[in-house]
């Protein structure tokens, strides 16, 4: 089944990102950057802030690192076995105040984003 999951995850990422030659904006149906940025600034509020802040920031680095998983893919992100979750998510944190100019993106966009600015492969 885990194979299953892996593959279709695989396939949607790749789709996604061949159909769209540029960065999206977000839209009402779906959370943007702002929303993302929003649930980390009140991280410390409640669970649900929290789960959707490092839900979402890990569901794209898993997204992205199962994308790269195949030989003949590209190698955006490299985060390493040392690399925590909270690293990932700190990141990303940083990069949204860092760039308040990227927040009309989408979520995913933002995100893969910060990834490859803060773990860029050599």
């Amino acid at each position: 089944m885990t194979w299953i999951l892996r593959t279709t995850t695989t396939l949607f990422l790749f789709a996604a990102l061949s159909f769209s030659p540029h960065t999206t904006f977000a839209t009402e149906a779906f959370s943007g950057a702002h929303d993302l940025k929003g649930w980390c600034d009140n991280m410390d509020m409640d669970d649900v802030h929290w789960g959707l802040c490092v839900g979402s920031i890990t569901a794209v680095h898993d997204a992205a690192m199962t994308y790269q998983g195949f030989e003949d893919m590209s190698q955006l992100v490299c985060t390493t076995d040392t690399t925590t979750r909270g690293n990932v998510v700190m990141a990303v944190r940083s990069y949204m105040d860092d760039h308040p100019e990227d927040l009309d993106y989408s979520l995913g966009d933002v995100v893969l984003a910060a990834l490859i600015d803060k773990f860029p492969c050599d």
